[in-house]
């Protein structure tokens, strides 16, 4: 009767991997230990969520059987049992690879049925790993004991069966290392030994300072919502250069009680590329590599959100026209690249250079607003433009400017169209100078 039980509970729970069919065999306070430290479970919903997880991470069946059978009864409605398990798996070949298992089992009769209220799986100590899961291996010794091949094996058909690189590490400072594997180790170019000698097992060297911050604080505040984390960033690799990883992760509590991150890590890089070669197309001119009209839109309103003053210069080419007439439309994609130029020599690196159609081009300038430096970069501008395109004689070329001095209170729209005003004004006045309006 109770071997009965016990055999339909494994029959359920390992060959058929029924969830619903193995617990209803369980009393709803059945006390469950597993060969690993997280492997507690003390009703039948902590069983249920252990085994879900397990069903989901290794769906396929297991064969098995009982050996060294014992039972012991202490009452007509309650009995122990001892026996040992043997679990098997077939390894990528097809070669079954059989695992042992101590079990001890209680078993009382509830009303009219029998349930099981206790299971206890254990392993020699010296075959048994922390942090297993009960229900997805029992022990690390085959019949007589794995050998250290055979162990390896093991590791291989589990971590086979992930997408990516695993990773773990400590939720203290730095994230020291818990645990990796040999894929996130090659995504990263390193032996074990060189990783711990280059980062002093402090994971957080190995993330792109400039993404750290971002990192650290996604993670910390995912967990603390739901236990788990999925965030973007860049890995340093050893050779220097730059890995985009998608890191999927969720917390644990290791043998010794610290808590852990364990996640996997997608390599990324290639559509991160992608992305960003796509986003450059959308918003840079493909002509002179500057911005266009909307990327400059996206930089300039961005700083405008802020509150931020700023001044726009609005620019064209005057007498464009002639030079493609006299001289050929390469010609003038040519001029254009060199106004582009001198518009990048003469900025900032927080500066928006734009070219925004034909012949016209933007400059911004967040934070710079003293009508002396905003004239001298206006008057730089043109001057070099004047003197980089002077061998082209048959038409006189120069570049006229309206300058829009905002002070943070006013949009794009607003700034541009004061811009457009003092552009036509230096045009209508004679061409190759400026005009710059007060800022408000």
């Amino acid at each position: 009767m109770i071997h009965q039980l016990l055999t339909q509970f494994f029959d359920a729970y390992l060959v058929k991997r029924d969830l619903e069919s193995a617990l209803g065999l369980l009393s709803d306070c059945v006390i469950s230990l597993g060969t690993g430290a997280q492997e507690t479970a003390l009703d039948k919903a902590q069983l249920r969520e252990l085994m879900r997880r397990e069903f989901e991470t290794l769906p396929g069946g297991f064969s098995y059987r009982l050996e060294h059978y014992r039972e012991n009864w202490h009452r007509e409605d309650l009995c122990s049992v001892y026996c040992t398990v043997y679990t098997s798996m077939p390894d990528e070949g097809g070669v079954e690879l059989t695992f042992q298992t101590r079990l001890t089992m209680t078993a009382a009769r509830i009303g009219e049925d029998w349930r099981i209220v206790n299971l206890h799986m254990s392993a020699p100590s010296d075959q048994q790993e922390g942090g297993e899961f009960f229900p997805i291996k029992y022990s690390r010794g085959a019949v007589g004991r794995l050998d250290a091949a055979a162990s390896r094996k093991l590791v291989e058909i589990m971590l086979s069966m992930l997408p990516g690189g695993v990773m773990g590490g400590y939720l203290e400072k730095g994230f020291p290392l818990y645990i990796i594997n040999d894929t996130m180790l090659n995504y990263l170019g390193y032996t074990y030994e060189e990783l711990v000698e280059e980062t002093g097992e402090k994971m957080q060297k190995i993330i792109d300072p400039e993404d750290w911050d971002r990192v650290e604080k996604t993670i910390y505040e995912s967990l603390e919502k739901t236990g788990e984390y999925d965030v973007q960033y860049r890995v340093i690799r050893k050779d220097g250069t730059r890995l985009w990883v998608d890191d999927k992760g969720h917390e644990i509590v290791t043998e010794d009680g610290r808590r852990a991150m364990i996640s996997v890590m997608l390599d990324i890089n290639e559509d991160m590329r992608l992305q960003e070669r796509l986003r450059r197309e959308a918003m840079e001119d493909s002509l002179t590599g500057i911005l266009n009209r909307k990327g400059a839109i996206a930089s300039i309103e961005e700083s405008l959100m802020k509150g931020q003053p700023g001044a726009m210069f609005l620019m064209d080419i005057d007498n464009f026209k002639q030079l493609n007439d006299n001289y050929g439309h390469q010609t003038g994609d040519q001029v254009l690249i060199r106004l582009a130029k001198i518009m990048e020599t003469h900025s900032r690196g927080a500066d928006v250079a734009a070219r925004i159609g034909g012949d016209e081009f933007l400059l911004y300038l967040p934070g710079c607003v003293r009508e002396d430096v905003l004239g001298e970069r206006a008057d730089s501008i043109c001057t070099a433009f004047r003197e980089d395109v002077s061998g082209y004689d048959k038409v006189e070329l120069s570049v006229s400017v309206g300058i829009a001095v905002g002070d943070g209170s006013r949009n794009f729209d607003q700034l541009f169209k004061e811009a457009d005003d003092k552009l036509y004004m230096v045009k209508k006045s004679g061409k190759g100078s400026f005009g710059l309006s007060s800022t408000p």
